[in-house]
């Protein structure tokens, strides 16, 4: 009886202390949402504050994470694997977005969880010296305090019988099912009201339901005016509005370069160089057009940037689960417009020319949806690889683009694009295995910090050069050419937590992309770009262009006929030259956090028209695109109705539309 006894006897960590395992696992889903709170905003009176400002948010998410905790307890009896399968992915969820938010300033988006399978990839791309933050840190050790002490009280109560265990985990997933989607819900997280951005969302919600609420918006709802008629009438106005351009008899090659983290170095502050780091740029500056390219990120997401010069499209028009890169709905990159067809359209060759792998973004699917004709990675160079700074060099880069121009059908025009890699982060001192032809000289740098610039700029003058070496090329070649060369986004090199290298030297005012005006943002996401061609064209070169709109200008360049969408793009960028999260600029260059009273309209109607070509029927789809959202006959093709006389317009601006990674 004895040994029968010492057999059965509970384990001393396997408790079943009611009166502690009861309340511990009421305490339980209130502790994660407060350290995922605590991640957020890195602050704990911060964190309790907020909770306390915001209830209902606060009471619906602790009601959920009891019932996913409580479900999980009953098929697994194990009190410990229901907080631990509960807790760790909402922090891994707080610190994935808290981590996007100081890289890039903006939160981690629904859409962000479709690259999931390559966070192994993106976490290399980071740099070492990225803090956490102490606000993490300080969660990851509360959490792990719980899940010993909840280790403890494992054990259940009683051992109940399965078909008991299954029934009340039955009752608790329909509880579960009951307080995620009814109505009164909906009401609470107000997601028929689009939220500015994940931002105000989270802010509003917290950073798990800021999350789940984006997420009941993942079918985007259809706008308001989203009738047919309203369609026609957008498209009769386009087509009457559109100038007519004819296709020049000699069509210029178009070489687009998109060069890794390439800005101007010299405009930070307290440095001094021993030459000039990027001596081809200043040269061609002085002779032909330039200016600021203005990207919609910050730190990392070249995928993005990318699309959104081939498309015109500002992401944040898309479904809140889609980036330009995922978008969901069916033959979407089909009906997509980019300037890409357009050129394919007026019997260009389409090249995609990239020095590194399809690692990211999936474009092996996308990159040919939109339009090339081919599309080559570092793997398919045909001319020999160097290896600078960890990836292909962009000398060999520029290489691989003369060889894939010279390789093509002589007399016929050519839309080449290219994307450099040799820039790309982490920064250390050991980056490249040669010393920088760049000396740097600063008194606010030292140690592994200067290691980390000196290899930065020692990887723009190599982009610099690949410069030089392709307008020496070009200027040698008979065919009329136009080159724009510019970067994609300026890189973040850390030194630690809340330390980077331009708060460290004076070009900006925090670490933290949270504290920036709408001035700091708008520098901060501004790299340079040059415009150059070798026939003497005398080109029409705005001094700031966007990700929204530098595609549609190099159709002007080039003297072709576009499609109508991008003349609908034309418009919207008259006003508002780009749109993204915290991050508005009018065409006067003056930047706002939020969306401009005055421009609310043109976010509306630009909205409406993405959502008809990408989601909605696609009455305007081949009228601006010239694709087709599906198969119609001359007895369902939809008839073009003349619009009803427009209402008189109050005065101001002409309504037109307004124009969320590494690498």
């Amino acid at each position: 009886m004895e040994k029968q006894t010492a057999q059965t006897a509970p384990k001393w960590y396997r408790r079943t202390d009611f009166f502690v395992r009861g309340p511990l696992a009421a305490f339980l889903p209130f502790a994660t949402f407060f350290l995922c709170q605590l991640i957020t905003l890195q602050s704990l009176p911060e964190a309790w504050m907020w909770m306390v400002e915001h209830p209902w948010p606060s009471l619906f998410t602790y009601l959920v994470l009891l019932l996913v905790e409580l479900f999980i307890e009953r098929l697994s009896r194990s009190l410990f694997l229901g907080a631990l399968l509960t807790l760790l992915p909402c922090l891994l969820l707080s610190i994935a977005s808290y981590l996007k938010w100081v890289a890039n300033g903006v939160p981690l988006l629904i859409s962000d969880l479709t690259m999931i399978g390559q966070a192994a990839e993106i976490t290399g791309f980071l740099s070492p010296e990225a803090g956490l933050g102490s606000g993490t840190w300080l969660a990851i050790v509360l959490s792990l305090l719980l899940l010993i002490l909840t280790f403890f009280w494992t054990r259940p109560l009683r051992k109940a019988k399965w078909q008991l265990r299954l029934l009340t985990a039955a009752a608790l997933g329909g509880a579960l099912a009951l307080t995620l989607f009814l109505p009164v819900t909906g009401e609470l997280l107000d997601t028929q009201v689009t939220d500015v951005n994940q931002a105000t969302r989270n802010e509003r919600l917290g950073v798990l339901t800021g999350l789940y609420a984006a997420a009941r918006q993942s079918a985007l709802a259809e706008p308001n005016e989203y009738t047919e008629d309203n369609m026609n009438r957008i498209v009769l106005r386009l087509s009457a509005d559109a100038p007519r351009v004819a296709t020049p008899e000699t069509k210029p090659n178009v070489i687009l370069l998109m060069s890794e983290s390439f800005f101007d170095p010299t405009r930070l502050p307290n440095v001094e160089y021993s030459i000039d780091p990027v001596p081809n740029l200043h040269a061609l500056s002085k002779s032909f057009p330039s200016g600021s390219f203005l990207s919609n990120t910050y730190a990392g997401g070249t995928g993005y940037v990318e699309m959104e010069v081939f498309t015109g499209v500002p992401t944040n028009l898309l479904a809140p689960t889609d980036l330009l890169t995922t978008i969901s709905a069916e033959g979407s990159y089909d009906r997509i417009p980019s300037i890409v067809k357009a050129f394919s359209n007026q019997g260009y060759q389409t090249l995609y020319v990239h020095s590194h792998t399809n690692v990211l973004y999936d474009r092996t699917s996308h990159i040919p949806a939109i339009g090339f004709d081919q599309v080559i990675f570092r793997e398919d160079f045909m001319t020999e690889l160097t290896y600078a700074g960890g990836y292909a060099s962009d000398d060999c880069w520029a290489d691989e683009i003369i060889a894939r121009f010279e390789a093509k059908e002589k007399g016929e025009p050519i839309f080449l694009y290219g994307l450099s890699m040799e820039n790309h982060q982490p920064y250390s001192s050991v980056k490249f295995n040669a010393p920088s032809p760049v000396e740097i000289t600063t008194d606010l740098l030292e140690g592994e910090p200067l290691g980390m610039f000196d290899a930065l700029v020692h990887g723009i003058y190599d982009a610099d050069a690949s410069l030089g070496k392709l307008v020496e090329y070009f200027s040698s070649v008979e065919e009329p050419t136009i080159l724009v060369f510019f970067g994609d986004h300026l890189p973040r090199p850390s030194f630690g937590e809340n330390d980077t290298l331009y708060d460290r030297l004076g070009y900006s005012t925090s670490a933290d992309t949270l504290t920036w005006s709408p001035e700091e943002m708008m520098y901060m996401l501004s790299t340079e770009y040059v415009v150059w061609n070798n026939y003497g064209a005398d080109l029409d070169v705005p001094e700031i262009v966007s990700c929204n709109n530098l595609g549609t200008k190099l159709l002007d360049w080039a003297g072709l006929p576009k499609p109508l969408y991008f003349y609908w793009v034309d418009s919207a960028l008259e006003n508002l030259l780009i749109s993204r999260e915290r991050l508005y600029v009018d065409a006067d260059g003056t930047p706002t956090h939020e969306v401009p009273a005055e421009y609310e309209n043109m976010m509306e109607r630009y909205q409406v028209l993405i959502y008809d070509i990408l989601y909605g029927e696609g009455y305007t789809t081949e009228a601006l695109t010239g694709s087709r959202i599906r198969q119609t006959t001359k007895d369902t093709m939809p008839e073009i109705i003349a619009p009803p006389p427009m209402e008189p317009e109050e005065p101001g601006p002409s309504p037109t539309p307004e124009a969320g990674t590494p690498e």
